[in-house]
């Protein structure tokens, strides 16, 4: 009996389940069954596999055309999300440009069967979209076509509901600027795919795509405002052919305001004249006129030729090569070097210049900024016409404003350091508050504090008289300059007018200019177009609404300092 029952045996009683150990699994079968089984496990995993592989080949496709074909230029042809481009601000913080999302509605026409249909019910709820136009791009078989851009949130609403699956939208963002035309030449433009392409937008392109920073701009919203309105009202009343504006700070040589006239509304795009997008301020090379004569005195004065009480000979005209000199409305007299400016002598500033030499005023108006395009943050930047040979007889004409074409934006920058003490600085749109930026004294302190006594007299006594608004000490200079024709040949009668101030004069913060072109005579100037009678009384207005904003208290006569000096006050008391 107990080789009947083995300790290795294991007893299973009557009914009781007997498993099949793995390694047993087939003793029990014959081979027949065995392999019948082995043939269907193969099957089954066959199809197990096959099951897998298509679901791996449809999770294939279905990423691909979600994910990769989303990204695919053939496919879309959309540009890669990007962030959102910076605002751009004012010196207040006052928003000037800003991104805002919008959406545009496009089609897969490759899937619609039926586009007629389609093009009716989509033009039904919009009704603006022309019906040939939209239903060429549905019928077109194009994987992508714009439809509709700048959708209104009830418009996208309308298209949703027509259930149309190939309608799609997408969704970016646009620059706004909500000050619409007020600062159109300053920041430029930015195109469809929110790349900057003119004004600052262009100069700061990189910076304003990459940044969340707001780009802060030295310009004053209010002061231009100001300065806009007043030159639109004289604009329009001299019916000029354009105009221009700059007010700056002489000390940091920021700009405040520019304003360039034409201008446009920058939310409308490039749709709008090409005369309106010519930046005039900065862009525009003009001759300036007897604007010019301050700084062929200042020259005189700083090269040691003249002495603010020299007397010069404007008795009569005369001649340098065969080209006659002569004077507007001659004194017919001897000037003292202040009368040179208060009666825009060509006669004394042309022979001031002669004394100085044709070297020194070149090199002179160089230092100045006068010869090269200005350092500036725009694109659209002046690049001045000078003689390649520097006579004797430019000299002469360069003195008086002929002969050297710039930028109204040069000639303000280079009053600057003249008023300013002598100190030459590039202008800039950006603000810099307490300016560190690296200076250039052109001229001495002496001759700056002469010449703004000197542009005092010519705006209390001389041709600037209309820009002299009380109580602010206001300096300036008047040029009134023949007008070309595009073959360089001069229109006689027709005239661009400039004047250049300064206030308050005893020491000097700000400064401006005022340009216009070809304004009309009028029978309240009494048939006289000369600077005198358009751009002096607007500039006058100009400073009367921004002085007080800007700080600029107005003083009683008893507390103005003198504004001329007693040895060449005496000589004018003497021609009375």
């Amino acid at each position: 009996m107990s080789s009947l029952f083995s300790s290795k045996e294991t007893f299973y009683a009557p009914g009781e389940e007997i498993p099949i150990r793995a390694r047993d699994r087939y003793t029990a079968l014959d081979n027949k069954t065995v392999q019948a089984l082995k043939i269907g496990q193969g099957r089954i995993a066959f199809i197990i596999f096959c099951f897998l592989a298509a679901f791996t080949v449809m999770f294939g496709r279905l990423f691909q055309l979600t994910i990769l074909q989303r990204t695919q230029p053939e496919a879309r042809r959309l540009p890669p999300p990007s962030s959102v481009r910076a605002d751009i601000v004012d010196r207040n913080g006052t928003v000037l440009a800003i991104s805002l999302p919008i959406v545009d509605l496009y089609i897969d026409a490759r899937k619609v069967e039926n586009p007629k249909e389609i093009t009716r019910r989509l033009v039904k709820v919009l009704p603006d979209l022309d019906y040939q136009e939209t239903y060429r791009k549905i019928a077109s078989k194009s994987s992508f076509k714009y439809l509709k851009r700048n959708l209104t949130p009830q418009e996208q609403n309308a298209v949703n509901r027509l259930g149309i699956p190939f309608l799609d939208f997408e969704t970016r963002t646009q620059r706004i600027y909500p000050q619409g035309a007020l600062f159109s030449h300053v920041l430029g433009l930015t195109n469809i795919d929110d790349v900057g392409v003119s004004g600052v937008e262009k100069t700061f392109d990189e910076q304003l795509s990459t940044s969340s920073s707001p780009l802060r701009l030295s310009v004053d919203a209010n002061v231009q405002e100001l300065v806009r309105s007043v030159l639109m009202e004289y604009a329009a009343k001299f019916e000029t052919a354009g105009a221009a504006a700059i007010v700056m700070d002489v000390n940091t040589q920021e700009v405040l305001s520019m304003v360039s006239l034409p201008d446009y509304d920058p939310n409308q795009g490039r749709e709008t004249l090409s005369n309106a997008l010519f930046n005039r301020a900065a862009l525009g090379i003009y001759e300036a006129g007897s604007i010019m004569k301050v700084f062929a005195v200042a020259l005189g004065l700083e090269s040691g030729k003249v002495k603010p009480d020299d007397m010069i000979d404007a008795t009569k005209p005369y001649k340098l090569a065969n080209y006659p000199i002569s004077d507007y409305r001659g004194q017919n007299r001897p000037l003292t070097v202040a009368e040179v400016l208060i009666h825009s002598s060509n006669i004394g500033s042309s022979k001031i210049a002669l004394m100085a030499g044709g070297e020194k005023q070149k090199e002179f108006m160089g230092k100045l900024g006068f010869l090269s395009p200005l350092v500036f943050e725009l694109p659209e930047k002046a690049r001045p016409k000078y003689p390649s040979v520097w006579r004797d007889i430019n000299t002469v004409t360069i003195s008086y404003g002929y002969g050297l074409a710039s930028s109204p934006l040069h000639v303000l920058t280079a009053l600057s350091a003249l008023v300013n003490g002598g100190y030459y600085r590039p202008p800039t749109l950006l603000l810099h508050g307490n300016d560190d930026r690296p200076q250039m004294q052109v001229l001495s302190e002496k001759t700056s504090r002469i010449m703004r006594h000197m542009m005092r007299a010519v705006v209390d006594i001389g041709s600037g008289k209309n820009a002299n608004v009380k109580g602010y000490l206001v300096g300036g200079k008047t040029g009134s300059a023949e007008m070309q024709d595009e073959r360089g040949r001069y229109i006689k009668g027709s005239l661009r007018t400039s004047f250049i101030a300064a206030f308050p004069m005893d020491k000097p913060r700000y400064a401006l200019i005022v340009m216009m072109e070809n304004p009309k005579k009028m029978k309240e100037t009494f048939g006289f177009n000369t600077a005198g009678w358009n751009v002096v009384p607007c500039a006058g207005k100009i400073i009367e609404k921004i002085a007080p904003y800007l700080g600029v208290a107005p003083r009683p006569e008893e507390e103005q300092p003198p504004y001329i000096q007693a040895s060449y006050k005496l000589s004018l008391s003497k021609r009375k």
